[in-house]
């Protein structure tokens, strides 16, 4: 492999990476993409769906495609403010989402990324496991003057190319290197832990109300990781369920947490515990996300470098995976219009961060630029909204012998005494962005 020369080489085989790489090799051209793993997919981890639009971009009717790793279709989607006996349900059900051209599927990542890795590969990508990227290489283009020019490989091997893409996901190493993105603190990253249990598939349908192949998403805020900021969920798979949860690794190390706490705590909640009765545990990881929001976004191209997928910071809400799959398909853009005029500098990549930054879910994060500072200072928001909102609920569907205006006196009442109006509301607001809602 060593001093082996690419139009491009991609470091990470994640869908940002093989995304770019399937769209580069089928524009003819020579492309390496190399994943430490010992296949792709095998460190890395999702909630649990893929958004189809996006997909579609890259693969139409991709749903169609012969031993494609899709789990269920997804028509039950859901948002459960938790405390810790309870909760307030907001969703929808749409039976439409069930037919093609579809909404979201679930997946598992260590069987998706690796079929779709292996697209790139039928395209003409060159794939290359077990193989980590520990330097980048340069080349000089003036007395004052470089660009990248490839990766330096664990070994000593080289993998020489006119663009490097950088697809390397939230530690971002060779990203930090290039001086593009600084290291994250505690405060800007998740820490998220999933584990996936084995379920038939005929007792998933029955206890989520599902017909054969449909799937439900439940998201979860409040209860699991609180007092921290974080999250929940259970998303169903063919023959299993993924369970998620996690919250702001600053957050959980200063509380005393731990992802097994967190964990148990979550299969322990009544209403998360009937829905996993049964199931046998198979398999359990953990994930750093990045958090940095809109404010920590770093710099996206330099010459001969583009970064993408979570290296680049791309999460917005809810919203990651379909994300890091359309940066990949900037990114390749990009990487071949510099490879057609033989020009790799900023100022010819920089088409692809004028596309990130007309894009959504740009404009997504720029609009919650706030959110991480927020919740980083009011550590307990999600926490006492869920709580407010439960109470609330549960006053309001007692029967006692009071008027329903005194009822509502009380709640209001309550409401107040738990802490100012005025911070509620900023709760609910930031709680909703954080969620992708608003």
């Amino acid at each position: 492999m060593g001093n082996d020369r690419y139009n491009a080489v991609v470091v990470g085989a994640g869908p940002a990476g093989s995304t770019a790489a399937l769209m580069m090799a089928r524009n003819n051209l020579s492309v390496a993409l190399i994943e430490r793993g010992k296949y792709p997919g095998s460190k890395n981890m999702t909630g649990g769906t893929i958004a189809s639009m996006p997909f579609q971009q890259i693969l139409p009717e991709y749903w169609n495609i012969q031993g494609i790793p899709l789990e269920r279709r997804i028509v039950s989607d859901e948002l459960w403010l938790l405390d810790n006996d309870s909760a307030v349900r907001i969703g929808f059900t749409g039976k439409k989402f069930g037919m093609a051209p579809y909404n979201k599927h679930t997946i598992l990542r260590y069987k998706f990324d690796r079929w779709y890795a292996d697209q790139a590969v039928k395209a003409g990508a060159k794939l290359f496991t077990n193989c980590l990227a520990v330097d980048l290489v340069y080349h000089k283009t003036g007395p004052l003057s470089k660009k990248v020019d490839g990766v330096m490989l664990e070994g000593g091997d080289v993998i020489h190319a006119d663009v490097v893409i950088l697809a390397e996901g939230a530690q971002a190493a060779l990203t930090q290197k290039a001086g593009l993105r600084k290291r994250l603190k505690p405060n800007e990253m998740t820490l998220y832990v999933k584990e996936v249990l084995e379920l038939p598939a005929e007792k998933i349908e029955d206890r989520f109300n599902l017909e054969k192949d449909e799937g439900a998403s439940i998201g979860m805020v409040g209860y699991p990781p609180s007092p921290a900021i974080g999250k929940g969920g259970i998303w169903t798979n063919r023959d299993s369920l993924s369970i998620v949860v996690g919250g702001y690794l600053n957050q959980i190390v200063g509380k005393g947490l731990n992802p097994l706490q967190l964990l148990e705590r979550f299969k322990g909640h009544p209403l998360v515990k009937r829905l996993i009765q049964g199931a046998k545990p198979v398999k359990y990881m953990g994930h750093i996300i990045p958090k940095g929001g809109f404010k920590k976004i770093p710099t996206l191209v330099d010459d001969g470098i583009i970064v993408v997928g979570d290296a680049a910071e791309m999460i917005s809400g809810r919203r990651g995976m379909d994300l890091a799959m359309i940066t990949g398909k900037y990114a390749a853009e990009a990487a071949a219009q510099a490879c057609a005029l033989d020009r790799y500098g900023r100022d010819i990549l920089s088409s692809y961060e004028e596309r990130v930054k007309g894009s959504f879910f740009y404009q997504n994060m720029k609009k919650g630029k706030n959110v991480e500072v927020y919740f980083n200072k009011f550590q307990d928001a999600d926490f006492l909204i869920t709580k407010a909102v439960n109470d609330f609920a549960y006053k309001y569907f007692e029967q006692n012998l009071d008027t329903d205006k005194n009822n509502l006196i009380k709640m209001l009442e309550e409401l107040i005494n738990m802490q100012p109006l005025g911070k509620s509301a900023k709760d609910v607001l930031f709680g909703l962005q954080n969620w992708g809602v608003l």
